[in-house]
């Protein structure tokens, strides 16, 4: 048996069956998280389940596990306004947005927006409510209400995420009470992104989220109850928007924190959704008629190595170069991950800022590792390769990578951080070695990343700056046209490629096993489900 299989037979084994869900709050380049009902982001396929035979069934109650309860305040965080792995699995069925992109797409399609315009500049944008859309408690919702919501986030401390996309609004005007008009600082195309994003909650019951005691939105269900460390339900909304939906009279997400426990309770009927289980367990259900798996790329967040460009030898970028070859992206994959999709680049080909032959720089080649290292003076310390010891994935990336790193002369030594103690480094830049994480957002404007995601924005996790960074950054945020963006993503691209301090591995894959009496099974580009789409067969 050769040395390369009995390590990734060990690291299987070291992989433990509660893995989580790979989230956000931790590891998707920014502050946003989490979780949809106990999942994440929808990518470019999923597995839609069987097929149903007849139409929508109406009624039922849909059952769903998760791994975290209700958080409804984390300082001065709300519900509404913030994306973690202890809130989001209400957002997607309670509250609506302004715009959703296409799944398949970068096209904005109008929600709770009837129409939106850009001025020609891009100064200025112009959202039309749809008519007749009220609060879950009948008010009607007024363009008031949307600036309200703004207004909000741009307070840092209520929304840390999207606070920097808020205050590129210079002032917003209600001619009447359907019309909402933005101005900017400057030209900002990619603004569309925040309203992807913006939860509408009703400004005159928002204390109640805050105290947890109601949740109001214009969503496809209405908050009933929350029972804390047990389970939180949601129920129809009878004057939802969108006509005829949803089919589902109730959805119940039951607190199960432990990813087998989760695949019990499928197997016994007692849920219909479990989004946490095991990779390895989903594998095994992949065959049996009485579920299927969504395995859906998450088109949010790929799992990299990152790299302090202040740390001893990785200071030279022909050592990270050279690191980017000894990435085995398909053995992390095959004896780790389970289920993934290798990314030699940031972006997946749908997005206007791939670029073909950028992505065909680095591949694993222990060759070229070496005549890279030979031009570099390594110093005889111990590199640290920190991981998060909540993501038992994360230390299986580190050993693969700790024992490739071995063949070239350098040590290293796997860091296995408490998650708190994680976070504080990564984004504040303090790993002083190598990590892994995720970097997020990059199912967004290829110029959101920059602004949002620790890895990549100024600062970052990496400590990398340049004014050629900085520059190619600008630029891209005032490109509009696919074609602008293909080409002021250009020299973006060139810089991380060429530097390497962000290195990316496999697009993230999250196995969710579902009942096969779960139809309509559809997911938004925006980390979530359809929800208001899903039935139960009888």
């Amino acid at each position: 048996m050769s040395t390369s299989r009995r390590v990734d037979s060990a690291l299987a084994r070291a992989i433990s069956r509660r893995r989580f869900v790979q989230g956000l709050a931790v590891g998707a380049g920014g502050l946003a998280g989490g979780l949809l009902l106990g999942c994440q982001s929808s990518g470019t396929s999923a597995t839609a389940g069987p097929a149903s035979g007849a139409g929508p069934v109406r009624g039922g109650t849909l059952n769903v596990a998760v791994l975290v309860d209700i958080s409804p305040t984390a300082g001065n965080l709300s519900l509404a306004h913030s994306r973690s792995g202890t809130n989001f699995q209400m957002l997607g069925a309670v509250y609506d947005r302004l715009i959703r992109y296409s799944s398949d797409s970068f096209k904005a399609n109008p929600e709770l927006a009837e129409s939106f315009s850009f001025s020609s500049d891009y100064r200025s944008l112009t959202f039309k409510l749809r008519p007749g859309v009220k609060f879950h408690n009948g008010r009607p919702v007024t363009a008031e209400d949307v600036k309200w919501n703004i207004e909000r986030v741009t307070d840092p401390t209520a929304s840390p995420q999207f606070s920097s996309f808020a205050k590129w609004v210079q002032r917003m005007e209600t001619p009447d009470a359907s019309t909402l008009v933005l101005s900017f600082d400057q030209a900002r195309p990619s603004i569309l992104d925040l309203f992807e994003f913006l939860s509408i909650a009703d400004p005159q019951t928002y204390q109640q989220s805050l105290d947890g005691k109601n949740f109001v939105g214009t969503g496809p269900f209405m908050f009933k109850e929350w029972v804390p460390g047990d389970h939180y339900t949601m129920v129809r909304n009878p004057d939802y928007w969108q006509k005829d939906l949803p089919y589902l009279d109730e959805v119940s997400a039951k607190l199960i924190p432990d990813p087998s426990s989760q695949l019990i309770n499928l197997q016994t009927g007692a849920i219909d959704v479990a989004a946490a289980v095991d990779a390895r367990d989903a594998k095994s259900l992949e065959n049996d008629k009485n579920y299927f798996i969504s395995t859906y790329v998450i088109r949010s967040h790929v799992l990299y190595m990152g790299v302090d460009v202040k740390a001893p030898i990785f200071s030279d970028k022909r050592a990270r170069q050279a690191l980017a070859y000894l990435i085995d992206r398909k053995r992390i994959i095959d004896s780790v991950l389970i289920y993934g999709e290798e990314a030699p680049i940031l972006w997946g080909k749908d997005s206007p800022a791939y670029d073909d032959e950028l992505a065909k720089r680095y591949s694993f080649n222990l060759d070229k590792a070496k005549e890279l290292l030979a031009q570099v003076q390594k110093p005889d310390v111990t590199i640290p390769i920190n991981t998060n010891s909540a993501q038992p994935y994360q230390v299986g990336v580190a050993e693969i990578v700790q024992a490739e790193l071995a063949k070239v002369g350098i040590k290293s030594s796997v860091e296995k951080l408490q998650p708190a103690e994680y976070t504080k480094k990564w984004t504040a830049g303090e790993f002083r070695g190598l990590w892994t994480s995720n970097v997020g957002y990059l199912y967004l404007s290829p110029s959101t990343p920059f602004i949002l995601a620790f890895p990549l924005r100024i600062p970052n996790s990496s400590n990398y700056e340049s004014p050629e960074y900085k520059a190619a950054i600008d630029g891209l945020l005032k490109a509009g046209t696919e074609a602008e963006i293909k080409k002021a993503a250009r020299p973006l691209n060139e810089i991380l490629v060429d530097e390497a301090f962000v290195i990316p591995i496999s697009k993230t894959m999250n196995p969710v096993a579902v009942s096969a009496k779960v139809k309509g099974w559809e997911l938004t580009r925006a980390n979530g489900w359809k929800i208001e789409k899903f039935w139960k067969s009888k």
